[in-house]
């Protein structure tokens, strides 16, 4: 079982949150986050051209909170270097006892990297910003994550190209085999 959140981090997160202009107000934050719209409106807020509004609508259904939470995850959270895991997000949209908080400070933490680290990128971070970001939350760790994922794409690329090696390799093989027996046809070998 996690441990809860301090009091302090509470306020961090919800402190940050505040400071983003958002289009609901935040009543209860468990449900407002609920169905994903939120979260992003902050991302939206941070890498406006990373996020389509239109692609997220608000939501009471499980199954268009999941849609939202999975477009989140698929094009916009891995595009800058993480995803959330199922348990996170079902956590999020069940309401559960200070998951969203949890998602924040994750999301939070994973924005102030990809931002400090992409500072030439297209996407700049809003100048009114600068001082709401949260204090390095355990930064090795974030670097670890982002190396992790990194490596897993290089792995990825590198067993793709090994993969055609191989094609390529059969099929120069099957041209020898060819040409040896044509030479071993005409009596040259």
């Amino acid at each position: 079982m996690l441990q809860p959140l301090k009091e302090e981090e509470l306020n961090e997160i919800y402190t940050w949150v505040d400071q983003i202009p958002l289009t609901r107000p935040k009543k209860n934050i468990a449900r407002d986050f609920a169905d994903g719209i939120l979260m992003a409106e902050i991302m939206h807020y941070f890498l406006p051209k990373l996020v389509d509004m239109h692609n997220y609508s608000q939501a009471n259904s499980v199954k268009q909170k999941k849609y939202n939470w999975d477009t989140l995850n698929t094009k916009v959270f891995k595009r800058i270097g993480f995803t959330l895991s199922k348990e996170q997000v079902d956590s999020v949209i069940s309401c559960q006892s200070e998951a969203i908080e949890r998602v924040l400070k994750f999301v939070q933490a994973k924005l102030e990297y990809y931002l400090e680290n992409n500072a030439n990128s297209a996407e700049k971070q809003p100048q009114q910003a600068d001082s709401q970001m949260a204090p390095p939350l355990l930064a090795n760790e974030w670097q670890k994550d982002q190396q992790l994922f990194e490596l897993r794409e290089t792995i990825e690329v590198l067993e793709q190209k090994l993969h055609r090696m191989d094609e390529l390799m059969k099929q120069k093989d099957a041209k020898i085999l060819r040409y040896q027996q044509l030479l071993q046809q005409n009596g040259l070998l």
